[in-house]
């Protein structure tokens, strides 16, 4: 079954569109069948790619034709994993999509292997969930329960992608290199998976 992928970051120029292209390509050298799109939070239809995005693509070998795209009900409804390049990206879209919950990721995080992290990100999405609960509830969180999510996110790493918007093309070469480390191991996930 082919599976079907859409990555997410703000304006759809930069970061979601070269982990579009650079999974598209590696998926194919491993021969994994996928369908792979980009969209961004505040992306406006149709500007093309960046300069430099477009720049390192093509040093790469690397052809991508690409217009942007907001995030819409229908490529939501469309993906079966959505990988988001920050959290500011994850939240933006669980909050516009919350029936998609399931399938919204951060592209680090998704492919994080470390079992003491991913202990911590277990716990820190059901605490994040029960919160939520108590928010909609008008319950009071306790000063408990606020000392366990500032240590839990004080224990994980940053799993933000670099953003190079409006930065030099060693910036772009930095969230390239970036983005290849992440998803050669998406690559592996998929393929053992």
């Amino acid at each position: 079954m082919e599976t079907k992928i859409l990555f997410v970051c703000t304006g759809n120029t930069c970061r979601s569109p070269m982990a579009e292209a650079i999974l598209r390509q590696m998926a194919e050298r491993a021969g994994i069948s996928i369908t792979v799109k980009s969209a961004g939070i505040n992306a406006a239809q149709g500007a093309p790619l960046s300069r430099h995005s477009a720049v390192i693509l093509d040093k790469k070998g690397i052809a991508l034709r690409h217009a942007s795209q907001p995030a819409t009900d229908s490529l939501i409804s469309w993906a079966d994993l959505i990988l988001t390049m920050t959290g500011n990206h994850k939240q933006a879209v669980i909050q516009s999509y919350p029936q998609a919950l399931d399938k919204i990721h951060l592209l680090k995080e998704y492919v994080e292997n470390d079992p003491k992290v991913l202990a911590y990100i277990a716990e820190s999405e059901s605490l994040y969930t029960e919160l939520e609960i108590k928010r909609v509830l008008s319950q009071p969180i306790s000063p408990v329960e606020r000392q366990r999510i500032w240590e839990l996110e004080n224990r994980l790493p940053n799993y933000d992608i670099f953003d190079p918007f409006g930065g030099s093309l060693a910036d772009y070469e930095r969230c390239v290199e970036e983005l290849e480390l992440q998803i050669n191991k998406l690559v592996h996930k998929l393929k053992s998976g």
